[in-house]
Formats: C-alpha cells, sequence, structure tokens
C-alpha cells in the first residue's frame, strides 16, 4: 500500500475497552474529527476509519484512543474493515447487523461529504464483500440475542414454557423476541412507546406487559434489556428484580439498567460487554465457513491494494507530465522573447518537437509506473524528480 497516503483505523472494541470508555472515544471523535473520515458504531465497537499523510501514531494520541484500543495503519486497516463487513469480527460470526450498521455509517458519511476517494473505495469493496458473504449462508441467521438467550439458558436450564421479559421494541428488542419465541418461552413485550410494542407483539404472538412492572417482575425467568436510553424503574420494580431468580441481560449499549441494580444483580447480570467475551458459535461448529471469509478477507484486501497502488501510481504520472510541461513551456518562453522573429509556424513546429521529445524521454518511467505493483517505481520517480 503506498506509504504517503493510507487508511488508518482506531479500533476500540468490547474485547478489549469498556462500554464508558468506548462512548468516551465516540464523543472525543465526534468533537474534533481530524477531517474526512468515517465514524462505526456499534454495541461492541466504535471504529474511526481515515487516510492521512501524517504519523498514524500522532493521529491516534489526537484522537485520545482509550487503553485497549488499536492502532491499524495501511493494509491492517483495510482488512479490519472488509473483516468487520463480512462478519468476520463480529461476535456472531457473519451476522447480519453489522452490515446493516456499517451500510448507514457509509450512507451517513457519503451525505456528509465526508469520504474520500479512497475511503469511498474501501468502503464500498467491503460492502460487496459483505453482501457476498451473507449469499454463502443457509439457514436462519443468528445475532446477539441468540447469544444472549443461549447465556441464560446456561445458567437457568432450557427457557421452553417459561416467561421471559423482553424491553424494548426497536431493531434489536425484536431480535430478542425472535430468540426467545424460537426458545420455546412466553414472551412478554415492554416498551415506552406502547405502540410498537403492541405492533410487535402481534406481529410475535407475544403478551403485552408494564414498563415498570413492579412485583411482577419476579414472575419471569429471564429478563432481556434491549432500550436506547435507561430502563427508567421503580425503586419497587429493582427490589423485586433484585430479589426474584431472574437472570437480566442488557443488550443496550450504554447499559440501561441502574448500575447499582445491576450490581446487587450480581452473577444474575450480564452486560453487552460481556457477551462480546463468550464464545456466540456453539460447540463443534464447522470451520469451513471461516476458511471461506477468511479468503474473501483476504481478495478483497488485496484488490483495494491494487487499487491504491495504482491510484498513487497515476497521480504521480500525472504529477511527472505536468512538472515536465511546466519546464517545457518555461524554456519556450525563454526562447520567443529572445527569438520574436520566429514565424508563428516556427513556433508551432518547435513547440511540437519539444513535446514530442518530452514524450519519448518519460516512456521508460510511465511505463514503469503503469506496471508498479508494490509502490516501489512510484517512490523512486517522486524522488529522482522530487515530485
Amino acid at each position: 500500500m503506498n506509504e504517503s497516503v493510507q487508511v488508518v483505523a482506531l479500533v476500540s472494541h468490547a474485547r478489549h475497552v469498556p462500554a464508558e470508555e468506548r462512548e468516551a472515544f465516540a464523543a472525543r471523535i465526534r468533537a474534533a474529527a481530524p477531517g474526512p473520515g468515517l465514524v462505526l458504531e456499534t454495541c461492541h465497537r466504535v471504529e474511526a476509519y481515515w487516510t492521512t499523510v501524517e504519523d498514524p501514531h500522532e493521529l491516534a494520541d489526537r484522537s485520545g484512543l482509550p487503553d485497549g484500543g488499536q492502532l491499524l495503519p495501511g493494509d491492517a486497516a483495510a482488512r479490519h474493515a472488509i473483516a468487520v463487513a463480512v462478519g468476520r469480527d463480529s461476535v456472531v460470526i457473519g451476522e447480519d447487523q453489522v452490515l446493516h450498521q456499517l451500510r448507514e455509517s457509509v450512507d451517513g458519511a457519503r451525505r456528509a461529504a465526508r469520504l474520500d476517494p479512497a475511503l469511498e473505495r474501501l468502503f464500498s469493496l467491503a460492502l460487496q464483500a459483505g453482501r457476498r458473504a451473507r449469499s454463502w449462508h443457509q439457514g436462519p441467521s443468528r445475532s446477539l440475542a441468540d447469544v444472549a438467550v443461549a447465556a441464560i439458558e446456561g445458567r437457568t436450564g432450557p427457557l421452553a414454557g417459561r416467561a421471559v421479559l423482553v424491553v424494548g421494541a426497536g431493531r434489536m428488542g425484536r431480535l430478542a423476541v425472535g430468540a426467545a419465541n424460537d426458545a420455546g418461552a412466553s414472551v412478554v413485550i415492554a416498551n415506552r412507546s406502547a405502540e410498537r410494542g403492541v405492533a410487535l407483539a402481534r406481529a410475535s404472538g407475544a403478551s403485552i406487559g408494564a414498563f415498570d412492572p413492579g412485583a411482577g417482575v419476579t414472575t419471569f425467568a429471564a429478563v432481556i434489556v434491549a432500550l436506547g436510553g435507561p430502563w427508567a424503574i421503580s425503586s419497587a420494580t429493582s427490589a423485586s428484580l433484585v430479589d426474584s431468580d431472574a437472570i437480566v441481560v442488557d443488550l443496550s449499549v450504554p447499559q440501561a439498567l441502574d448500575p447499582a441494580c445491576s450490581t446487587q444483580l450480581a452473577g444474575r447480570f450480564v452486560s453487552a460487554d460481556a457477551l462480546a467475551l463468550a464464545d456466540a458459535e456453539p460447540a463443534g461448529s464447522n470451520t469451513a465457513p471461516l476458511h471461506r471469509l477468511d479468503r474473501l478477507v483476504d481478495q478483497t484486501t488485496d484488490a483495494f491494494s491494487a487499487w491504491l497502488a495504482g491510484r498513487a501510481s497515476r497521480a504521480t504520472a500525472e504529477a511527472l507530465l505536468e512538472q515536465v510541461d511546466r519546464e517545457r513551456m518555461a524554456e519556450l518562453e525563454l526562447l520567443w522573447r529572445h527569438r520574436p522573429d520566429l514565424k508563428p509556424e516556427d513556433r508551432d513546429a518547435i513547440e511540437g518537437m519539444t513535446r514530442h521529445l518530452a514524450r519519448r524521454w518519460l516512456r521508460t518511467p510511465l511505463e514503469r509506473l503503469g506496471r508498479d505493483s508494490d509502490g516501489r517505481d512510484e517512490r523512486a520517480v517522486r524522488d529522482l524528480f522530487a515530485l
């Protein structure tokens, strides 16, 4: 990949960076972004991508990359973006939600004119690879909600015939309802907006419950929270939840359940970050799909690197031609001043001859640039001609 202009990624993931620090990192990036780029925020990651000519470490320092975050320059940044798109870096390998979130982030950056040509190319290739990877999948896709239900059943045993409260009717709430239904649970939905909750209940065959259930929360074997803000419940509900046997999984980022309540729940509370550390794939999973995804990531990364190298070589070729033409025209202007008596047809002949000579002398470096595969010739031409 061209060393003068490279893609840089700053990555903070739940595997290594707590939710509070990821949220603070996202705020810093939004407040002081160092130029056009893309920011991807999901329940488990905050990532920022830029193209830069400066030292990537200085960029990371200015952006306040938290402890445990990763600085990925050059090919490593491109490879990571593509791995995210195909679902290779997800808690659930190949899950659909991250591709949807990445597409939304890319669309938003495009609308704001924050994607330069290199990032535009990278994420176009990444989204294309993501769609191709999803086309390979057969059967229902697993999601983080499936991991949540598996975590509950690992603590309580099968949920079939038992009551589960799902708090939230957004995208993750819908996934949680589906996962709990698949487990055979008796699902109750609670949502701030009664209308959305009722619509989801009708579509899924679930029941509707109170957003602040009070002592009624003790009837549930598990509670799955999926909200875009705090779960505002009374002290009576909090106390009943603590006194119950319910497992509480909070898929919200930041955490929706009051920290004091989650602390009292102790081992019965599971955060979204905790799920990121779990083994999301069933035991004995076939590794062949993983190898296929890895090959797709490799191929797409190579395609982007080749495009970027060719882009650098083309830009160098254009700069070389422009420099030679400037020098040539400057010399011709001197000649015209010294020989004002030259006829127009003679000037045209001299100008054409100098242009032809310049192209002949440049033929070899231009051909080398056209075949440049690793950036060496591009760097050599820039050094030799002081471009």
